[in-house]
């Protein structure tokens, strides 16, 4: 489930979306996801399940590069602006299965998607990335999360997110449990400028 009332609306405009994630300080924490635990080298085949405006491009190196994306907007934006550098698709994980570029995949990564979702839509994108990696696969996502020592102001500002079903860290391991048998989670009390929490969780096929 997604609030995108009164002023969330405007967060459906790429630009301003992509603006709001520069402020905030999330391109940071998504610079550091990506060294840390994303980890790609040149040449990996990845899927970018809900990659908005794909500004996550911008940090990665020369990688066989898939978007995805429920948000025509968000994949003409990305179209434009990084169409040499990948493929873009409208669409699910429930709408886009079985599709011919999907297949054989080195990485699927998400970034802030599964608090959008509620747990049979988590499941199901979770059991999505599962199904389109090759063995040896990795899994790898970053989402905010109620955590243990998080603060009273960190805690307001993360039930104003637009996601309505951000999860604690033991609730993240459940969901990807459900599909995968390694797995790590790393929590983050202070991931961006604003008091805020999430978790990144790579997991292997």
């Amino acid at each position: 489930m997604q609030d995108d009332s009164g002023l969330q609306s405007v967060l459906k405009i790429p630009s301003v979306y992509a603006l709001s994630q520069e402020l905030s300080g999330a391109h940071r924490w998504r610079k550091k996801f990506i060294r840390e635990m994303l980890r790609p080298v040149a040449g990996d085949k990845l899927v970018d399940i809900g990659c908005g405006p794909a500004q996550m491009l911008d940090w990665l190196p020369a990688v066989r590069y898939i978007g995805l994306d429920v948000s025509e907007a968000y994949i003409e934006s990305a179209k434009r602006k990084y169409g040499a550098r990948g493929k873009f698709l409208v669409g699910s994980t429930s709408t886009l299965r079985g599709h011919e570029l999907l297949r054989d995949v080195d990485i699927v990564m998400c970034c802030g998607v599964l608090h959008h979702l509620d747990d049979d839509e988590a499941l199901d994108l979770i059991g999505f990335a599962h199904e389109i990696l090759k063995p040896g696969g990795r899994f790898v996502a970053l989402e905010t999360a109620w955590l243990s020592g998080q603060g009273r102001l960190s805690r307001w500002i993360v039930g104003q997110d637009r996601g309505k079903n951000v999860r604690t860290d033991s609730n993240y391991h459940a969901l990807v449990a459900k599909y995968f048998s390694k797995i790590k989670i790393v929590p983050d009390l202070h991931p961006l400028r604003i008091p805020y929490a999430g978790v990144v969780m790579e997991c292997s096929k």
